[in-house]
């Protein structure tokens, strides 16, 4: 049974909130009222996205094998069209953005990718999930471990209500990865979007408060 304890730090006006979900698993959330959010576990560093990181997200949002499925990345994004399109969404207020960055590892302290939940409507008790992870990182879990935390803070701290997610029928990574999270598959939309020079199906999921089962037990499921 998860034990959290919310406490303030004097001194920086945050509230701290952690999240012991298991003797293994530990989830640490720090939220300045209002502000940006910063979530910790295991391995993981999640936090927004900052001005030094633009190298790293230009890169990946140009990257073929992450923009081929993701028809928000309509590359290629030199810094300036960077900075007025994606960098203006991440700071519009309507949604959570953040990067993952591995503590300890090869990629320690590097940024390897990014979830989010976007758009957010907080009075629909509503968000869009979104992940893509720079392939250099790809097969060490991280997108798995970054999203069940993500969708913990979504469930248990914004208390939302549904959480939709969207993948195109050739990506079967996120596919699997919508399955493993315990996303619900709702229909597929038939020939909804273009890539890689077709027109191609999209497979739509969901995911309510009540089915959440934590990130302890999603990790476990894939350990």
């Amino acid at each position: 049974m998860p034990v959290s304890r919310v406490s303030t730090a004097a001194s920086s006006g945050q509230t701290i909130f952690r999240s012991r979900i298991d003797a293994d698993h530990t989830t640490e959330i720090l939220r300045e009222m209002p502000g940006p959010t910063f979530i910790t576990t295991d391995r993981l560093e999640l936090r927004p996205p900052e001005e030094s990181d633009i190298p790293f997200l230009q890169e990946g949002v140009n990257h073929p094998e992450v923009r081929k499925y993701i028809s928000a990345f309509e590359g290629p994004y030199d810094e300036q069209r960077y900075r007025d399109e994606l960098r203006a969404r991440e700071n519009d207020g309507d949604g959570t953005t953040l990067l993952a960055v591995p503590t300890t590892g090869e990629f320690a302290d590097e940024p390897v990718g990014a979830v989010s939940l976007a758009p957010l409507i907080q009075r629909d008790g509503y968000a869009n999930f979104g992940v893509w992870f720079h392939p250099k990182a790809w097969g060490n879990g991280y997108a798995l471990e970054a999203s069940a935390h993500l969708l913990e803070h979504a469930f248990r701290e914004r208390r939302l209500h549904r959480v939709s997610a969207t993948a195109m029928c050739p990506n079967e990574a996120s596919q699997r990865l919508c399955e493993r999270l315990g996303f619900v598959h709702e229909g597929t939309a038939r020939e909804a979007q273009f890539a890689d020079g077709a027109y191609v199906d999209v497979e739509r999921y969901g995911l309510l408060r009540r089915e959440w089962d934590g990130p302890a037990n999603v990790l476990e499921r894939s350990g």
